[in-house]
């Protein structure tokens, strides 16, 4: 199955891969602690990391675990994940080009299936759910981590100034979609829980390297926002002299 957006996917996280690391909130050692102890792995455990990026989660996990497969559809950051894991000694990492809504694995694979803040970028994500669902074990955790789409009303607003900063995204889902996923293959929803994540707008907007058009006509709209104008869906605000808006994102762990 070829995905719609796959170059779009490959090009805005070819451009991603060197500075992914430097953004606080995708490598904040306590937050990943968190994952652990939410997942609580053993070193039985054989995991999966689907749309793993640099494969931060993968690399947390590695020292808890039997092995750790990192796969993603975009070759640079698999190259950097990599490099970070053999930096590190962590032998146990295997690292793969794919899909999720294709997984090259048979079913009932692996003990732990994980995906961190990919799912807004897939264009049918019950399809790639189901995926990771076919390849977890019976008993095993699929993990999911997003973030949480914007109220109903200001959802298709904050949607379209995702995708002009990185038109890689598709949608981002509503904390009842993810559960649904979660029930209609079966999975018992065993932990979830949420929490607000801190961004700065222009670390944001540099990540993807927006053009400087881009990245005006946004701040221009969140400026409006916050002097009383028309909703972003982003509920923007001023810290330290600069524009900042927090991300919803939602953890859920299901069993099979």
């Amino acid at each position: 199955m070829k995905r719609n957006n796959l170059k779009e996917v490959r090009q805005s996280f070819s451009i991603q891969a060197c500075g992914f690391e430097n953004i606080s909130n995708f490598t904040d050692e306590s937050y990943m602690e968190h994952i652990r102890c939410c997942i609580s792995p053993s070193k039985t455990d054989s995991i999966l990391e689907v749309a793993s990026g640099t494969c931060l989660c993968g690399r947390s996990l590695a020292p808890y675990v039997k092995t750790i497969v990192c796969l993603d559809a975009t070759p640079a950051m698999l190259i950097k994940g990599k490099a970070e894991a053999e930096k590190r000694s962590l032998d146990n990492m295997v690292f793969i080009k794919g899909l999720a809504e294709d997984l090259p694995f048979l079913d009932n694979s692996f003990d732990i299936v994980i995906s961190r803040l990919a799912f807004h970028h897939f264009p049918d994500p019950e399809t790639s759910f189901r995926d990771l669902a076919r390849v977890l074990k019976p008993s095993g955790k699929l993990v999911l981590i997003d973030m949480e789409a914007t109220d109903e009303e200001l959802r298709t607003e904050r949607d379209s100034l995702e995708k002009m900063r990185d038109n890689s995204h598709e949608r981002m889902l509503s904390r009842i979609e993810m559960e649904t996923m979660f029930l209609s293959c079966g999975l018992t929803i065993a932990f979830e829980e949420s929490a607000d994540r801190s961004q700065r707008l222009s670390a944001w907007l540099d990540l993807t390297k927006a053009d400087d058009k881009t990245k005006d006509f946004i701040a221009q709209k969140m400026l409006e926002e916050m002097q009383g104008g028309s909703r972003t869906g982003f509920f923007p605000y001023m810290k330290d002299d600069a524009i900042w808006f927090d991300q919803h994102w939602i953890l859920l762990i299901g069993r099979k």
